[in-house]
């Protein structure tokens, strides 16, 4: 708990002091030492920034439909794979075994059954053990 404090004031006030010094590079129009030594890479994120612009320029609905189900498919898809693999070491497990049958209405029926029939199914069951 006081981990999660003490990084979120520390991020606080980072952003505090980036913004002063900006402040400061601003006023006195003399770069920085952090914007000298990242002058060598605009060119790269500007290059990513016409990228992104240009590939969202493109979106319309019927694009923006496709990528949310294609979307959707990979990540029911991986979903659905964890669920699978969870329930198959479920299963491999004696006790998680008879848990899934007794949910499914499959456990051992005792003597005092709601009905005739189940019962009946007791009965027979007991006395062929």
């Amino acid at each position: 708990m006081y981990t999660l404090i003490i990084i979120f004031y520390i991020s606080l006030l980072s952003m505090i002091v980036m913004v002063l010094l900006k402040r400061r590079e601003v006023l006195s129009g003399k770069p920085s030492l952090v914007s000298r030594f990242g002058a060598g890479s605009d060119h790269i994120f500007q290059a990513v920034y016409v990228a992104v612009r240009h590939g969202l320029s493109l979106i319309n609905r019927r694009t923006m439909f496709a990528l949310a189900q294609w979307a959707a498919f990979h990540v029911l898809r991986s979903v659905r794979t964890v669920y699978v693999e969870i329930k198959a070491r479920f299963i491999s497990n004696p006790h998680g075994k008879r848990l899934i049958d007794a949910v499914r209405g499959r456990g051992e029926v005792s003597n005092h059954g709601a009905s005739f029939f189940l019962r009946h199914i007791a009965t027979r069951d007991s006395h062929s053990k």
